[in-house]
Formats: structure tokens, sequence, C-alpha cells
């Protein structure tokens, strides 16, 4: 009962939980701020195609209207838009999403309803048009067409309206007009809205994108020829005038400065300059008087020329630079904004100056270089020059003195981002355009010693001098320490010597004691038992056994004894060298013990100080006694190696006995000195050594001493 009951609530849950809302309307869709709009709610919406791939369209992607508003909508594969024509009645499921501009759909499902007739256009609202609000619903908007782009198979028209300008896209081939019959005529285009927008997803400007040859009409032709326009003079193309000009073209006239064609080029009236914008490739050289006809634009808050043709008047010289200095510029034109009144004569923007001017940086761009200047007062600016010829400038150094001459180009600053600034803008920087490397003449080159390489030196110097004390620090720290590790080792050899002669001394005269007392009191009881024999045969007996017994009893100990004499005396035996000494001591012991014992000299024998080799005497003595001893091997060898070159003495004791596995020999602790002993002699020497040994694999001792220049004088130790 509890399990049905259990199930019945779960199921009454369910029912009660109510699905979520899949969107019907394009207009609730695009009515979804834009954080719900990236959470991929459902959609299923019914729309006609207004635009598609193919159509001025990325791939994939397509422009669908209901009866509310339209959409972007983006296609899942493999469903392919290239299928799809303009008033296909489409039903779509998909997802919302955030879109880059404004929400979007995701479509993963798409069924061909039927056709349908594209939605009626309706006419622009001016605010919603140029703010993106009806981006993707089609539209009617006239416009007086200020310019033309052709590219990739589609013409792009430069559509003015209420004082601003979109572009209408239209294939080239539908288009029935000339351009001549185009520009400057009023025009009334049908299109679907889309936006361009920044990586932000701000609103940047309108587009148009029209698709049939009667989306474009001709409603007024251009009202005159493009040099019958009405004329204005260059210093008053934007001043006041008592009739609006109506986004149609004007007419004016002035000299050329600097041309760049295809693009645009400069003209001056006095203190006035204009920039004029132009598509023409005529070839303008500075000094040409010329006649434009073109369309007012405002940029930079300075008035110019755009979508401009031009014929040549006649040609002149050069104009002559006006000697003049930013900081007079800007005196100028503050004077003006303070007053509310005109820049008298100008305030040169566009115009071609001169003025002395100091260098201060220099560098490569992308489109040329950039020379940072310092003109005789307190003004800095930047001056631009294009293309190859930066590449003569490259050599001129920072802080020479210069005279420049340019265009001029004063940037004023946005009055709209300040609305209660009701006077006029202030300035917001200076430029200036250099026509050629020419314009810039060096009157002077900078001092050598320039404050960058004046600072540098002292770096240099601070640091050839910090390193200096460095060295010297470490040197004295590294001639203590060496001195000490001298002095230390210098100590021990000394140590040793003394010990040496010490030891040599008391074994000289243990010597002496054994053979004057002990040696000749054994040879007495020798012949004692010699007269005992003797006696004992007048008596008539005969203990002669017994007395031979006792007599090679002290044969034998008067045999170890004088062994004992010639091992106290050995080290070193006067007259003989290192090699002939240790000789000596292998054929000692070879004397009173079954093992073979080999020597081998390696390399040129040299002179081994007395204190040196009577310690590797008592080492090589010391391992061989161990070997045989205590490892019962058949053959031990024995290996001198001299090193001239190095001053170096290293003797090898290796034997083919037992050997021991280390750290299991018996040491100190069991009242044994022999290993620590031989290392402790070397030690003192300030050489190497070490002991090798394996179970059953023999052992092998190797002690290495390095002769030292001040041993000669250790050699005459008290």
């Amino acid at each position: 009962m509890d399990v049905w009951l259990g199930l019945f609530v779960l199921l009454a849950a369910a029912m009660a939980e109510e699905p979520e809302a899949t969107f019907s309307r394009i207009a609730d869709i695009r009515a979804l701020p834009m954080v719900e709009a990236a959470e991929a709610k459902p959609v299923r919406v019914r729309g006609v195609v207004t635009l598609v791939e193919g159509d001025q369209m990325p791939k994939n992607s397509m422009v669908v209207q209901d009866d509310t508003a339209g959409i972007w909508v983006t296609i899942k594969p493999p469903f392919d838009a290239a299928v799809l024509s303009l008033g296909d009645h489409l039903e779509i499921d998909g997802v919302t999403d955030r879109g880059g501009f404004a929400p979007t759909v995701l479509a993963s499902d798409i069924r061909r309803i039927g056709t349908k007739p594209l939605p009626v256009a309706q006419p622009v609202d001016d605010e919603r048009f140029f703010t993106g609000s009806d981006t993707c619903r089609r539209v009617e908007a006239t416009g007086i067409v200020q310019g033309f782009r052709d590219e990739e198979g589609y013409r792009r028209l430069i559509i003015a309206r209420a004082g601003r300008r979109f572009i209408a896209t239209m294939p080239q081939k539908l288009i029935e007009a000339s351009p001549d019959e185009l520009v400057d005529a009023t025009v009334r285009v049908t299109g679907v809205t889309t936006s361009r927008f920044n990586t932000r997803g701000e609103f940047l400007s309108p587009r148009l994108s029209l698709h049939a040859s009667e989306d474009l009409l001709i409603t007024n032709p251009p009202p005159s020829e493009p040099f019958t326009a009405p004329k204005v003079s260059l210093d008053s193309i934007a001043q006041f005038h008592p009739e609006p000009l109506g986004g149609h073209r004007i007419r004016t006239e002035g000299t050329v400065t600097f041309s760049l064609p295809g693009e645009y080029f400069y003209l001056q009236e006095g203190a006035v300059g204009v920039r004029v914008q132009t598509q023409s490739q005529e070839p303008l050289a500075p000094g040409d008087r010329v006649e434009v006809a073109g369309f007012l634009e405002r940029g930079r808050n300075m008035a110019g020329v755009i979508e401009a043709v031009v014929r040549r008047i006649e040609s002149g010289p050069q104009p002559t630079p006006v000697d003049i200095s930013p900081d007079r510029i800007i005196e100028i034109i503050q004077r003006a904004q303070r007053s509310g009144l005109l820049a008298k004569p100008g305030n040169y923007d566009g115009c071609l100056i001169r003025f002395p001017a100091r260098l201060v940086d220099i560098e490569q761009t992308r489109n040329g270089g950039m020379l940072t200047l310092s003109s005789a007062g307190q003004a800095n600016l930047t001056a631009a020059i294009f293309g190859d010829q930066f590449t003569e400038l490259r050599q001129v150094e920072p802080g020479s003195d210069l005279e420049v001459t340019g265009i001029m180009q004063v940037d004023l600053a946005d009055s709209e981002s300040e609305p209660s600034r009701w006077r006029n803008p202030d300035i917001d920087r200076l430029g200036l355009l250099l026509r050629s490397a020419a314009d810039v003449v060096v009157v002077q080159k900078p001092s050598w010693w320039t404050p960058p390489r004046l600072a540098l030196a002292l770096a240099a110097v601070g640091a050839i001098l910090a390193g200096s004390l460095a060295w010297v620090w470490s040197l004295r720290r590294e001639l203590a320490a060496q001195a000490a590790r001298v002095a230390q080792e210098v100590r021990t050899r000394r140590e040793a010597a003394v010990e040496f002669q010490a030891t040599l001394r008391e074994r000289n005269r243990l010597a002496a004691n054994l053979h004057d007392t002990l040696l000749q009191t054994l040879a007495g009881i020798r012949f004692q038992l010699d007269a005992c024999r003797v006696v004992s045969r007048q008596e008539g007996e005969d203990p002669s056994e017994h007395f031979a017994v006792a007599r090679k009893m002290v044969d034998h100990a008067a045999q170890d004894l004088r062994g004992s004499v010639w091992a106290l005396r050995t080290m070193p035996m006067p007259g003989q060298s290192f090699s002939e000494s240790i000789a000596a001591v292998i054929k000692q012991f070879a004397k009173t013990h079954d093992a073979v014992i080999d020597l081998r000299i390696v390399g040129t024998p040299v002179e081994v100080p007395n204190f040196v080799a009577g310690n590797l005497l008592l080492v090589a003595q010391e391992a061989i006694h161990n070997a045989v001893q205590h490892g019962a091997p058949e053959k031990v060898d024995v290996t001198v190696a001299f090193d001239a070159t190095a001053g170096t003495v290293e003797i090898t004791i290796s034997d083919d006995g037992e050997g021991f596995e280390p750290g299991t020999q018996v040491g100190p602790a069991q009242g044994h000195f022999g290993i620590q002993g031989m290392r402790e002699r070397i030690e003192r020497l300030g050489g190497e050594f070490d002991v090798e040994s394996r179970s059953g694999r023999g052992t092998t001792v190797r002690a290495k001493v390095e002769k030292r220049a001040y041993d000669t004088q250790l050699e005459t130790v008290p």
C-alpha cells in the first residue's frame, strides 16, 4: 500500500510540474534579456525567409520574419541553407542564443511548409534604424547616394539620410543605373536590415541588404553635373548657409599641398586647409590648382570633403609653407575658443607649415614611421611619415635640432562626450603629416654626450666599479681561504713529519736497546745451554735431546727478534730510494711468509721526502702484514705509480685472500687500529686513502700523496 502511495505522489508531482514554455513569436525572443537568451530556451517559430546564404549572408545562416519581427537564424549541420530560397515559409525548432549583437536562434530542425510573399517593407524609423533596434526587418528608406564601392560582385552604396550615413548592398548585376546616374541622386531602397557591431556587442552602424532590381528606385536624379553643383569657398564649406545643402554635392577649389592618388589629398587656401577623400587615380602635384565636387564630411570636428571627383585648373609652383610654430597655432585657437569667434587668420588645420623642432624620439610603425617632436616652445606633437620614406629618416638621432615641414592636423575634443560644454571644443592633440623625408632637415646633430649615453656611461662605470669591488672582495676571500687551506695542510704535514721523526728516533732507540740487551741475553742463554751439555756429558748423562729442543726455540726467538729489529729500523732506509726501500720491505716479508709478493713500478721514479716515504712505507708494511696475517692469500701485488707532472706517488696493495664485507671488519672498538692508522697517516699528508674488499675476493688498499714545494723545509724539522 505504501509503495502505491509513493508512486501516486511522484506521478502527481510530475503532472503538476509545468514544462518550460516554447517561444513561438519572434518578437518575444528578441525581447529576451541577453542573459536569458544565452540560456538556450526552446523555440518553435514559423516565418518567411527574407535573407539567406549566398545572398550577402555567411554560410549556414539566414534571416526569417514573422508578423511580429525578424531574427537571425544559424543552421546546424547536416541541414544545408543553400537549398533555401527567399520566400520559403518554414517551421523552425531550436533554442535561443546570445548572438553577436541581438538574440538569435540556433536551429536544430527545419521544415518547409510552402512559400509566401515577402513581408511588406515598413518605412524606416530613423531612431530605431540608426541604433540597431530594427535589425533583421524589411524596411524602406530614402536618401542621397554619395558614393559606392564594388567588391566581389556586389555594389555597396553609401547613402546619406538625415545627416547620417548607412551602407546598402546589392548584386551588381541587378543594378540598371550607371554610377553617374546614382551618385548625388535621391533613391528609395528596400531591403533587410543587419547591423555592424564590435566584439563587445556594441552597435556601430546599420546595413541594408537588397536582393532585387526593384529594391533600388531613383526618385530624383542628381540635381546637376558634378562641376555645376553650388560652389562655396574653401574656407566656408561648412559655415552658415541660409538654406541647407540637403546632403547633395558641393563644389570648391584650392591649391594641392599633398596627394595620395586613389585615397586623399589636401587643399589649402590661405590659413585654411581641407582634406579631400577621393577614388580618383589622377596624379596631383603640390602646387596644382584644382576644382573638386564632393560631399561634406565633419569628422574630427573639422569639415572635409568625401567621395569627390576632381579636375585640374592649372599647374603652379609648389606652395610655400607658412612659418609658424605649433605653440603659436595653439595660442590662436585658444584665443578664439575663449572669445567664441573665428580663429584669425585660421586654425591652420590641413595647412602646410614649417617650424624648428627637436627630435625627441623616432620609431617604426606598421605603415611607416612616427617622430615625436618638441617645438621651440612647450608643445609636443607627433609627425607621421608613410611608406619607404621613413627609411631615410631612421638614422636621425634623437636630440637633433630640425627644421620640419608638413601638413598640420589639429584634433579637437569631441564635444558630444561633454554635453555640458556649450563652447567651442578644445584642442585634443596636434599632429603633423610629413610628405617625404625631405620635409625633415637636420640643422644640428646632438652632442655625443646625450643624456641616455651619459646615463649609460655612468651605469657602465658603476657596473665596472661594483664588479671590481666584488672581484677584489671575492679574491681576498679566496686568498684567505686558500691561505687557510695551505696553512692547515702545512700544519698537518708538519705534524706528520714531526711524528715520523719522533717515531724514527724511538724505533732506532728501541732497536739498539733490543740488540744490546735482549738479543745478547738470548745469546748468553744459548751459551749456557751449550755449557750444560758439555758438563752433562762429563757426568755420564745425555740430555742432548732436550737441549736440542731448547736451542731450536732460542734460535727461533732470535730470528723473530732480528726481524722485529729490522722492521723497526727499516723506514726509511739510509742511502736507498723509495723504490728500493719498499722492495726491501717486500723481500723481508717474503722470507717469513709463504705468499708470493710481487712489486711493480709504474712511471719514472721521483725523489720522495723521507717523512713522506716513511709514512708510505709504514702504510705499505701494515697493508702487507694485514694481508698475509689475516687474508691467507696466495699472491700479493704491490704497485708503486709515479707521476712526475702531477708530483704524486700512489701505492696499491692487492691480494687474492679471503677479504671481508665492508662494515664487518674489526676496528678500534676491538683493539685493532691498522686501517684507521693507515688512513690517518695519509690524511695528515693531505693525500687520498681508500680500501676496497669483498668476501672471498681479496682486498685492495690504495694510498696517494702529492709532493709539496715546502716538503724540503719540513725535512729539517727538529
